[in-house]
Formats: structure tokens, C-alpha cells, sequence
């Protein structure tokens, strides 16, 4: 081992590591079968719609019919049709449970987060003809919350694999901690350290994983709906959006067999301190700090006295991203040398447009107490855009090097998704003490052209005046889909193959709305 020679690897390395690790790093968690650490993946993370609005428009689609606060969310338009002013206060619980299963093990492990999910007021203007409505508020828009994990003997791989890939930006710390070290004399091949001395194959590790996410994003609008015509309404919104999302990995591989049985570390000069690996662990923290600008135009007509037409329209969104990052690799040996640890870490900004959505919607309503909305949602999560060089701190060698890498992940997003249509319909029945008893249902296809992850939500829930004054809405949501994480991949040593660790999930969630409507 030539310890200077790994120190100057190391300071060479460090020059592109704050720029490079979210771009080329194999990782964990992916919501769409890809890696979750790269930018294709978090561009779609972050552009993504949740259908949690507030307790009772999480039941009914508002593109062509109101439904409490949130219905701005659907189309700003249908606020035109609120009868009268109020505060909405909202609060959600999120429990999740993954099922997974890797190399035959299975493993369940579940998430709960709460939160105040919308605080907001509603004010219609006294008009003397037509309507006018005025509000505005924040609203949670999405949550990230995810845990998944995995422990087995895997004798196929090990995540030692991709340290050492030329374009690995774990290949220094990797050396520097004896994780991968040359494989032949001339000292011109790097290999994992788990398969050096190992011709007949590889003897395999005892792997355990850990892998979250946690996160939120929400938003600060203001809206106006108005009664532009007879019958026509049409409306607006404006929001920031602010979201901060938080993923870690940790990957611990093990010789429990001490199947790794000689001396990797050379003896001294007195015969002693010989060794071999016993453990290395790799941990990655990312932060992500987003903000972003939200507009949204729309039209509702009332067709006759029961059936309402919808449209709307969700402009494209420049969200800026600040991203903070950590990797560590720590190893220990047989004898207790070490442990050795290495790490790096950087900050990064970037921008990526979030594609148009576009909606349309009918409504029957108060039609012998019912209420029927259907909406439907298209939208190009292939049309994602990003943008490495929104920086403009960046050295022009860096800025050559981000564009050429611009291409590739917009080519990759172009090839990974698709164009999506999702569908939604609810139904309530309004009771002549002024209850309501709703439920609905939506299929959200696909956007991964790789797997099949659509989402069925089912969802159910009851209006309760209270008094005069308060009404109490509660709904609950219900999501199952099916998903693949990709634990790591890496491409066989002088081969154009990649190999990929997957676990494989079958996903529940529910969310519980609860929300308190205050007329003033």
C-alpha cells in the first residue's frame, strides 16, 4: 500500500466530487424502479402532485365543482362557486407500510408522520350580481415518507462493486479506506477488495440496508375566483413552494464466517498486525432545500342548473434546488485495526421546470342531494427539464462539464417517462340536516416506462355541521402500488454490462384529513 500515492488520488478527486456525486452516483429509494440520488430521479420527486388537498376535496375532483379550501388546487375557478366566507384549518396523518423482498428474505417496515396540512381563509366579497371570492393560505402539496430496508447473504455482489468504476465518485475514499485496492502487480486494475484473491468466485457477504426519506413540500398562495359572466367563472392562483426533502443510505456488509481469512494488511517487521476485512459500511445523507413558483388558470361554466364544465391549467414551475451532501466509507479488520474512514461532502444548486398540467373536469350537482365530479389530469413527466448551470458562481470548466452532463440526464428522463392520464371521480350525498357522506376513486398510471408502479387511491369520508358556524370534515385515503428500489448498480469489470440490486415492494398508505371549516 502506497499511502502518498492515496492522498494525491484523493485531493484529485475531491476537485469534481461536489459536483459530480448526485449526477453519476447508483443509489437507493427510487418512487419509479430508478436511482433516487440521480438527478432524473429527484427532477420527477420534485414535480410530482400528491391528491391530498383538504379533507373534503381529497374525496372529489374541483375541476368542475368546489369542495372546500383546496379546491384552488384543481382549478382557482371553482372558488367562484363558494357560498360563503370561512377559515379552514386541516390536519393529516400519513402511515405507510413497504413490503420488500431481497434475495428471497422478506422484510416489512413501516412510517407514520403528522401535520398541520392546511391553515387557510376563504372571503366572498359582497357582489350585486355574479360572484367575487378572495382567499388565500398554506397548503401541504406533497409528503415524502418512506423507509425501506433489507438484510440477506448476498453472494452475487457487494456494494464494494461500485467503488471501483472510473467515474465512481466513491473511488478515492473507497482506496483510501482499503474498501477496493489493486488486483494485479503492475497496480493497474482496481478491484473490490471482497474478490481479490478469489478466482473461482466470489464468496459472498452477510448485507444489511437501511434507506428513508422524509420530507415535505408546502405552499403559500393566494387565489381568486370570480363570476366573470353569467355562468362563467374563472379564476387564478399564486404560490410559492417550499419544500425540504432529506433521504439517507447506510449499506453494512459483514464477514460473519470469517470466510476472508488472511493477511490483506501485511505484517510489519515484527510478523505482527496481519489481517483481513471484516466489515465496511457506506453512508450517504442528502439534503434538499426547494423553491419554486406556482400560477394556475382556469374556467368553470354552469351548464344548465346541474351540470358544470371545468378546465384548468398548472403552468410550467422553475424550482430552484440547494442541495447538501455526505458520503462515508468505514471499514474495520479481524484484528480491531482501524476503524478507517474516509469522506466527502459539497453543496450544489440547480433548477429544474416542472412540466404543465392540464385538467378537465364535469360536475352534476345538487341533483336530488347528490353530488357527481370527474376529473382528468394530463400531464408529460417526460417534458421535466434541468438545468446544472443555474449556478452562476461556476467556473467556466465546470460549466462545460455540467452542460455535457445536461444532456445526458434530459435524454435520460426523455427515455425513462412518460406521458401520464390520471382519472378521478367522487360522489356525495348531502343529507337535509346539512351532512355529507362521500367517496371516491382514482387511477394514477404509471410514469416509469420501465415498471409498472400505478397507484389506485381509494378514498371515503363525512361532512358534520357542528353548528351553526363549524362543520368537520374527515377523510381517509387509501394508496397501494407496486415499486422497485435499486439498492446499487455497477458494470462488470471490462464488460458494457450493468448489474443491478433491486428490492422489490408492495407499498400501502393512508392518510387521515381532518379539517375544521369556521364561518366569519
Amino acid at each position: 500500500m502506497k499511502k502518498q500515492y492515496r492522498q494525491s488520488q484523493k485531493k484529485l478527486h475531491i476537485i469534481f466530487s461536489t459536483i459530480t456525486l448526485l449526477i453519476t452516483a447508483s443509489s437507493t429509494m427510487a418512487q419509479d424502479g430508478y436511482d433516487p440520488m440521480s438527478y432524473s430521479s429527484l427532477s420527477q420527486v420534485f414535480s410530482s402532485q400528491q391528491y391530498l388537498g383538504s379533507a373534503n376535496s381529497a374525496i372529489l375532483p374541483s375541476v368542475a365543482m368546489e369542495n372546500g379550501y383546496a379546491s384552488f388546487i384543481d382549478n382557482p375557478a371553482a372558488m367562484s362557486l363558494i357560498k360563503g366566507s370561512y377559515v379552514n384549518v386541516g390536519y393529516m396523518s400519513n402511515h405507510s407500510e413497504f413490503n420488500q423482498s431481497f434475495r428471497g428474505n422478506e422484510l416489512l417496515l413501516d412510517s407514520k408522520v403528522d401535520y398541520i396540512n392546511n391553515i387557510g381563509v376563504v372571503y366572498k366579497l359582497p357582489t350585486r350580481v355574479g360572484s367575487l371570492v378572495l382567499g388565500g393560505g398554506i397548503h401541504t402539496n406533497s409528503i415524502y415518507n418512506r423507509s425501506l430496508g433489507s438484510n440477506a447473504f448476498n453472494n452475487q455482489s457487494t456494494i464494494t462493486d461500485i467503488f471501483k468504476g472510473e467515474s465512481s465518485d466513491y473511488r478515492s475514499i473507497a482506496f483510501e479506506t482499503y474498501a477496493i485496492d489493486y488486483a494485479d502487480e503492475a497496480q493497474t486494475q482496481l478491484e473490490s477488495i471482497f474478490r481479490i484473491g478469489f478466482d473461482d468466485g466470489f464468496p459472498g457477504t452477510y448485507q444489511q440496508s437501511e434507506l428513508t426519506q422524509d420530507g415535505r413540500s408546502r405552499e403559500f398562495t393566494f387565489f381568486m375566483g370570480t363570476e366573470f359572466k353569467k355562468n362563467l367563472h374563472i379564476g387564478i392562483s399564486l404560490g410559492i413552494n417550499e419544500v425540504f426533502h432529506n433521504m439517507s443510505r447506510n449499506i453494512l456488509e459483514e464477514d460473519l464466517d470469517n470466510v476472508y481469512d488472511g493477511d490483506f494488511i501485511e505484517q510489519d517487521e515484527n510478523g505482527e498486525n496481519g489481517t483481513d476485512i471484516y466489515s465496511i459500511q457506506l453512508s450517504d445523507e442528502l439534503r434538499s432545500d426547494v423553491l419554486g413558483f406556482e400560477a394556475r388558470i382556469g374556467v368553470v361554466y354552469q351548464l344548465g342548473q346541474y351540470l358544470n364544465l371545468g378546465a384548468s391549467w398548472s403552468l410550467p414551475s422553475i424550482m430552484e434546488i440547494t442541495e447538501e451532501y455526505n458520503s462515508t466509507i468505514t471499514t474495520t479488520f479481524d484484528n480491531s485495526l482501524g476503524p478507517f474512514l474516509d469522506s466527502f461532502k459539497g453543496e450544489f444548486t440547480y433548477a429544474i421546470t416542472r412540466p404543465s398540467k392540464y385538467s378537465l373536469g364535469m360536475a352534476v350537482n345538487q341533483l336530488k342531494g347528490f353530488d357527481i365530479s370527474i376529473g382528468v389530469d394530463f400531464i408529460s413527466y417526460n417534458k421535466t427539464d434541468i438545468d446544472l448551470t443555474y449556478d452562476q458562481n461556476l467556473d467556466f470548466d465546470e460549466v462545460a462539464f455540467l452542460r455535457d452532463q445536461e444532456a445526458l440526464i434530459e435524454q435520460s428522463i426523455n427515455q425513462r417517462y412518460q406521458s401520464v392520464m390520471n382519472t378521478r371521480i367522487g360522489a356525495q350525498y348531502r343529507f337535509k340536516n346539512g351532512a355529507e357522506l362521500r367517496a371516491g376513486t382514482s387511477i394514477l398510471p404509471s410514469k416509469s416506462v420501465q415498471i409498472d408502479e400505478t397507484r389506485k387511491l381509494y378514498s371515503g369520508g363525512i361532512g358534520i355541521p357542528l353548528s351553526r358556524d363549524f362543520f368537520l370534515d374527515i377523510t381517509t385515503q387509501y394508496i397501494q402500488w407496486n415499486d422497485r428500489s435499486i439498492l446499487y448498480e455497477y458494470q462488470e469489470m471490462g464488460s458494457t454490462t450493468t448489474i443491478q440490486e433491486s428490492i422489490s415492494e408492495s407499498n400501502h398508505l393512508i392518510n387521515v384529513l381532518i379539517g375544521i371549516k369556521i364561518k366569519i
